[in-house]
């Protein structure tokens, strides 16, 4: 799988990828589908639907990751 980071979008398999399930952007972004819902109920990070099934922008994901924290929560500096 390769990232081209040009057009945001993965290739695999010899298919360009724009968006991916709900679990699929969860293993994508090391988080548990759970946590994934977390993210989503605080706004975080927003998915688009077809039909009932959410999908995520590859583009969206790495714009979330972007966003997060570089320290974690836990460890504020003085």
């Amino acid at each position: 799988m390769s990232v081209d980071h040009s057009v945001t979008s993965v290739t695999t398999n010899g298919q360009t990828v724009v968006a991916v399930d709900h679990n699929t952007a969860a293993a994508a972004l090391g988080l548990s589908p759970s946590r994934l819902r977390h993210h989503v109920r605080l706004g975080d990070i927003t998915p688009h639907f077809s039909g009932t099934k959410p999908l995520y922008l590859i583009s969206e994901l790495e714009k979330f990751v972007e966003r997060l924290p570089t320290h974690p929560e836990h460890l504020t500096s003085a």
